[in-house]
């Protein structure tokens, strides 16, 4: 039997052991349990959220009274970049392995919905990674196909030699660079699907977390302006070093300079120093003009994640909750 309900903070050692056992299937110790728990925590606690509302627990009931964590459900509710009503929330859903916790997985879907609802969000999105065997149940619960993103990796390679453009200079993000970041990725981005603007207090959280560092967060300026960054993360996943392009923008009025690949490429040798045995992106589908200049810079397709929507217009036009 199963049972949802709210995150409470004394659940988070049973949680992060869901989450990130310290001990691996063979016995020893996780060298990476630390670090992944960390990111995880934060993520949970990124300013904006609730954690309480925003975390839903699947417990699995035994017949001595004990519980045991086999599911989460985290709600990440994001404002409306655009001209939409209401924003969206992202359902971010992880079961343990095995058919049997199915049902609890449709179940946190639900339990997804409902606190969507309560946010009073224009919809509800969740992201497939291959093999897309969910989908159907994810329709069954009112959600379409939404957008296909793509997953690219870059491995091993050469680093094209990109030449600086006069009055241009890379350095890394400092502490002081909060509010110029914060207003270069919101106006990057402005007008992109579902965009959720950051505020100042959510980047600076995100600087600190342990994936990322402060050299790992390259700035592009032409003479004093921010023409553009590269954010990059760097974890384990579990057999080798990760790097993971997390985001890249230029403001506005830089684009069509040609100097995309300058910062791509100034992420890109961060990553390869730091250690990092590949590098990954995502990148939507329908936006061409990054899928070319990724290519050119040797990234490869590797699969697609499927977004599924699920919209509430009509609670949001009516005001309703609950």
């Amino acid at each position: 039997m199963f049972t949802i309900r709210n995150y409470a903070e004394d659940d988070l050692p049973a949680l992060l052991e869901f989450v990130v056992p310290l001990r691996q299937n063979d016995g020893e110790a996780n060298p990476d349990a630390a670090v992944h728990r960390s990111v995880f925590t934060d993520i949970m606690r990124l300013p904006g959220r609730d954690q309480e509302q925003d975390c839903l627990l699947l417990f699995e009931d035994a017949s001595d009274g004990s519980t045991t964590i086999r599911g989460f459900c985290l709600v990440f509710p994001e404002p409306s970049g655009n001209d939409s009503p209401g924003g969206r929330c992202v359902l971010n859903i992880h079961v343990a392995p095995g058919d049997e916790y199915e049902t609890g997985w449709r179940a946190l879907v639900q339990a997804g919905l409902r606190r969507t609802r309560e946010t009073g969000a224009a919809v509800a999105h969740i992201a497939l990674w291959p093999p897309y065997d969910r989908a159907q149940a994810l329709a069954a619960d009112g959600f379409a196909a939404a957008r296909v993103y793509w997953n690219m990796t870059w491995e091993n390679q050469v680093i094209p030699d990109v030449e600086m453009p006069d009055a241009y200079r890379v350095r890394s993000f400092t502490e002081h660079d909060v509010a110029v970041l914060t207003a270069t990725h919101n106006s990057a981005f402005a007008g992109t699907w579902w965009f959720a603007p950051y505020t100042e207090r959510q980047t600076a959280h995100r600087v600190g977390m342990a994936n990322t560092s402060h050299d790992g967060i390259k700035l592009l300026f032409r003479d004093e302006q921010l023409a553009g960054y590269c954010w990059t993360l760097l974890m384990s996943d579990g057999q080798r070093q990760q790097g993971v392009i997390g985001s890249i923008g230029l403001a506005p009025e830089f684009r069509g300079a040609g100097i995309s690949k300058v910062i791509l490429a100034a992420g890109m040798r961060y990553l390869r120093s730091a250690g990092a045995d590949y590098v990954r992106l995502e990148v939507d589908g329908d936006n061409a003009p990054a899928i070319r200049l990724y290519h050119s810079m040797g990234f490869q397709k590797a699969g697609e994640l499927h977004w599924y929507e699920h919209g509430f217009e009509a609670d949001v036009a009516s005001g309703a909750r609950g």
